[in-house]
């Protein structure tokens, strides 16, 4: 339980370069709903100054979504087709005090799209200090969730955001996967309103959960 609670939240870079937060998992989860959350808080909460890129040019929805979280929040808005668009974005937004990527959700058996996904990650890496997010819903059933985890810890070190917790009142898989794979928790989202339906992970809250009692 104890290393349950350990928890790893966004911060600043602290050296006067924006931090680049990478957003990826599976499609349906939630990415850039929690995305927008996140930016809201940072915005208004920190008065931060954030950009929003996305490199999923397979949805035009999801790019589209995105856009108008910017627009509402009036913060830049970025759609990043390749390497070179990633490098001349984070370039033009380096003294922010964060860009946060969201990605393309697909399977974790997607050998193409996770090279291509730890491609824009590293050049990232190279300019910027970064954090990365997987991000899962509570509600994917367990062998799965191993299996996703697994995959993406073959290649890049990440936190844990999960979502949904309104549609379900089982929350053991996070106790259990957080110590299969060894990565820090950070966000739990349980609702679609933004900002409001997110908060920092607290396994006290959880485990109470767990034991029968209430939250």
């Amino acid at each position: 339980v104890l290393k349950f609670g350990e928890v790893e939240l966004m911060s600043k870079a602290g050296n006067g370069k924006a931090k680049a937060v990478f957003f990826i998992g599976p499609t349906g989860v939630g990415k850039t709903t929690t995305i927008a959350k996140l930016a809201s808080l940072k915005c208004v909460n920190e008065k931060a100054k954030v950009a929003l890129f996305t490199t999923d040019t397979y949805r035009v929805k999801a790019a589209e979504q995105l856009k108008t979280y910017a627009d509402i929040l009036q913060i830049p808005f970025r759609i990043i087709y390749s390497l070179d668009d990633l490098n001349d974005a984070i370039e033009e937004f380096s003294k922010y005090d964060y860009i946060m990527v969201d990605t393309a959700g697909h399977s974790p058996n997607n050998n193409e799209q996770m090279e291509a996904q730890r491609q824009f990650i590293e050049a990232a890496e190279a300019k910027l200090s970064v954090e990365t997010y997987l991000v899962l819903s509570i509600t994917t059933k367990y062998r799965d969730l191993i299996n996703i985890a697994d995959t993406y810890a073959k290649q890049i070190k990440y936190r844990m955001v999960f979502t949904k917790l309104d549609e379900t009142g089982a929350f053991g898989n996070m106790l259990n996967l957080r110590l299969r794979v060894d990565a820090p928790m950070s966000y739990v989202t349980n609702g679609q309103n933004v900002p409001d339906d997110i908060e920092e992970f607290n396994a006290q809250k959880i485990v109470r959960i767990l034991l029968g009692g209430r939250d």
